[in-house]
């Protein structure tokens, strides 16, 4: 891909250096995914055992961000948590279940019984437990970003938009650039391509290289038909980390877009080569608008 960084696109990250994220978050990566509510749920699990693991378990009790949490009730929310990363759902409802019994205003672990309420579709109760989390911990970030997530799952989007905002006003949420991109894929899915754009503006100036930023900041403006910014988002995230079949495939439209197709034809090369079962987004040669 030949060097062509927009303006636009470098005055995103203008400034020092800051902490590389992608490693962590490459699952965030498939655009629009078939199942995107299990990736948003599997965003949230990671977002809420880094929250946790900051906190010894238990959320802080001043500030609107929820009841301190018993041992007993932290250990059942951790065992919950992990049953549910590893798919043993009966395990995680199970314990989920013992930790409100003991710790029934405990926003995290509302937040868990919703997850696991999804998985096992329920989705309706998983939206009580979403808003009860966010009504005992009104100030925390890491609860409203999941309730934000869900009321999108739904369709609400205005809704999770007043959510991710309350997200985004907590001081102490430490993993906020998840939240922007969060409300900026949201935005996406939704059809509001400059309510996506500033979402993940901000969450690029807290977290430059990560890799999933990136490569949804490209495809939103290659739909927006800037192809310059969209090649330099592109030439970032490859900078980033490993090659994936929609960075690949992203970067081809893009390249065919803007008028390179021996660029275009490379990228569809190696994506021949390195996922041979990954399915183009269109045929070869076909001009994207």
């Amino acid at each position: 891909m030949p060097p062509a960084a927009s303006s636009r696109a470098r005055s995103w990250t203008a400034r020092a250096a800051r902490p590389n994220f992608a490693a962590s978050w490459n699952n965030r990566e498939s655009l629009m995914p078939p199942d995107a509510g299990r990736a948003f749920l599997a965003v949230l699990l990671a977002a809420l055992l880094a929250a946790c693991a900051g906190t010894g378990g238990a959320t802080p009790a001043t500030g609107g961000r929820g009841a301190e949490m018993s041992r007993q009730g932290n250990a059942n929310l951790r065992l919950a948590q992990s049953y549910l990363q590893s798919g043993k759902l009966e395990y995680a409802l199970d314990r989920a279940r013992r930790g409100l019994q003991t710790d029934p205003d405990s926003a995290d672990l509302h937040v868990v019984m919703g997850m696991i309420q999804e998985r096992i579709n329920q989705p309706a109760r998983a939206g009580e437990s979403y808003a009860r989390a966010a009504r005992l911990a009104p100030g925390s970030g890491h609860v409203r970003n999941a309730y934000a997530v869900w009321l999108c799952q739904q369709g609400r989007h205005d809704q999770a938009e007043t959510q991710f905002a309350a997200a985004f006003a907590d001081p102490f949420y430490g993993n906020k650039h998840q939240a922007y991109y969060n409300a900026g894929r949201c935005a996406w899915l939704a059809g509001r391509p400059t309510v996506a754009e500033t979402h993940l503006r901000k969450g690029l100036d807290l977290a430059p290289e990560d890799a999933a930023l990136l490569l949804l900041a490209a495809e939103v403006e290659y739909a927006n038909g800037d192809y310059l910014s969209a090649r330099a988002f592109l030439q970032r995230r490859e900078a980033a980390g490993a090659s994936t079949p929609e960075l690949l495939d992203l970067a081809a439209r893009i390249e065919e877009a803007a008028g390179d197709r021996a660029s275009a034809d490379r990228y569809r090369q190696r994506l021949r080569q390195q996922f041979p079962d990954f399915t183009p987004t269109a045929p070869e040669g076909a001009r994207q608008q």
